[in-house]
């Protein structure tokens, strides 16, 4: 019988966020604060992922609950336009009846990306999403720490 042999360490952690990502350009702002920085020594940064996820609500003529939407998309341009066709006079009638509206449940919408990075031969990936930050796949314990002080810069992710 063989044993088997160790070949790699892979590691995970997670920050929960005090406070939830607000909002769309504070998430993308922090995603991009990512992909820019050049102080924690990423040799690998690429996008692996992304997904937005909006929430709408439908209200009948008389203002009681006529349905939910959950609409999830691959790109931001996407997420801003099924919001805008979603919430429309002629989707919220449709759902909901003659004299129904739509509102966005902005507190509910989900946003995630995922980048694969590299801190010289430690591959790893990180994603975001408005509740949390993960490193996942990390090797080395430097490269957590890496991560850590970059996120503690990033005052969503405080």
């Amino acid at each position: 019988m063989t044993d088997f042999t160790q070949t790699a360490v892979s590691m995970s952690a997670k920050r929960e966020l005090t406070e939830p990502i607000t909002d769309l350009t504070t998430f993308e702002s922090v995603v991009a604060s990512l992909m820019s920085d050049e102080t924690i020594g990423l040799t690998k940064k690429e996008t692996g992922s992304i997904s937005y996820t909006a929430k709408i609500a439908y209200f009948d003529a008389a203002g009681n609950d006529a349905g939910k939407l959950s609409l999830t998309v691959p790109s931001k341009t996407a997420y801003e336009d099924g919001i805008s066709l979603f919430k429309g006079t002629e989707a919220a009638e449709t759902i909901g009846g003659v004299g129904a509206s739509a509102s966005e449940e902005e507190d509910k919408a989900l946003w995630n990306t995922r980048i694969s990075c590299a801190i010289g031969d430690d591959t790893f990936n990180v994603s975001i999403n408005r509740d949390s930050i993960v490193i996942s796949g990390y090797a080395k314990t430097e490269t957590l720490e890496a991560i850590e002080a970059w996120a503690d810069t990033v005052d969503a992710l405080a």
